[in-house]
């Protein structure tokens, strides 16, 4: 890793020139993990469960409309039959995708809210200590809190619809091949619609994949409008790129990946980049890449904080191929 030891930048110099406690480097690391804990419980049981529970009930009004459909259902499926499933299951699916966007729409405000009042209650919570003074924020006005989560709304809804479309897609070609099949081996019309409800829960996976990313996405996205919002006002404020690893880089649990391990505790001004660091253990085809906030992956952990120099903990720049420490734990 090039961990360049050449100074920090002249905004942060007087900040690095403080060696944070330990204590310190702790309490930073609790306010993270209560941030990041925030963006599990919604993206966890809770959030999925309810797109699950949708997607189930649907599947099942579809699977009982195919064995209804007309014909006789335990005879060979002829092949009218066979148009008039494959176009119900085309139908079917594409209420279904249409009602997952809609769900997930309403789980991303839900992560928008959650997001912008934990940023607050994170800077409150952290100035308090190590200032000690009460720190009056421009988001806590209901007008600027909502204009912050309205900001992404129409790209957030856009991108489920979009994202839930392209599932369906995929969806309805595995059903295809597979009434294909029910076909040629002259199956029934239950045997049939069997194969069109196994393909669903076989998918399900995919659907889950992109509730967890783009709930993380909606997350990310709004708690770093909610620090550009903050920036206006504090103006040493900083974007934090905070992965499941300690600030001693040693990963929580066997899920990180050395990419995580790399990026963890970058920091960027407001409305900059985070860059992937030239690193020999990570791919050639990252290095160089460049994201707004995590995720960037599906399934990415990583979440966004606010950071001030005199909070501590790890933080570093990369600039000109090369990091500057701001701060270290």
């Amino acid at each position: 890793m090039a961990d360049g030891d050449e100074g920090p930048d002249d905004e942060a110099e007087a900040a690095a020139e403080r060696e944070p406690t330990k204590a310190a480097t702790s309490d930073y690391r609790k306010a993270m993990d209560t941030h990041r804990s925030r963006l599990v419980r919604l993206s966890g049981d809770r959030g999925i469960g309810q797109l699950k529970a949708l997607y189930e009930s649907a599947q099942d009004t579809l699977e009982s409309k195919l064995r209804n459909l007309p014909g006789g259902r335990r005879t060979s499926m002829s092949a009218t039959q066979h148009r008039m499933l494959l176009a119900q299951a085309r139908q079917g699916e594409a209420v279904i995708t249409k009602k997952m966007a809609g769900e997930l729409g309403e789980l991303s405000e839900q992560a928008q809210v959650e997001s912008l009042r934990g940023l607050s209650a994170q800077m409150k919570k952290m100035e308090k200590h190590y200032t000690g003074a009460e720190v009056a924020l421009p988001i806590d006005e209901a007008a600027r809190f909502w204009g912050v989560i309205d900001k992404r709304r129409t790209s957030l809804l856009k991108q489920h619809d979009v994202s839930m479309a392209r599932y369906g897609a995929s969806t309805i070609k595995t059903i295809e091949q597979q009434l294909a099949v029910s076909l040629a081996t002259g199956e029934t019309l239950d045997d049939a619609a069997a194969r069109v409800r196994d393909v669903a829960d076989t998918e399900w996976w995919k659907a889950e994949r992109i509730a967890r990313t783009e709930q993380a996405w909606a997350f990310n996205a709004t708690h770093s409008d909610g620090i550009e919002e903050v920036s206006e006002e504090l103006g040493d404020i900083y974007q934090r790129w905070t992965e499941h690893v300690t600030d001693d880089l040693v990963p929580m649990d066997d899920r990180v990946g050395i990419d995580s391990i790399v990026m963890h505790g970058q920091v960027a001004k407001p409305g900059e980049m985070f860059v992937m660091p030239d690193d020999p253990r990570v791919s050639d085809s990252l290095i160089g890449e460049e994201w707004e906030f995590p995720p960037n992956r599906p399934n990415d952990r990583g979440v966004l904080t606010a950071w001030r120099p005199h909070w501590g903990g790890l933080a570093w720049v990369y600039v000109n191929g090369r990091k500057r420490f701001l701060s270290r734990p």
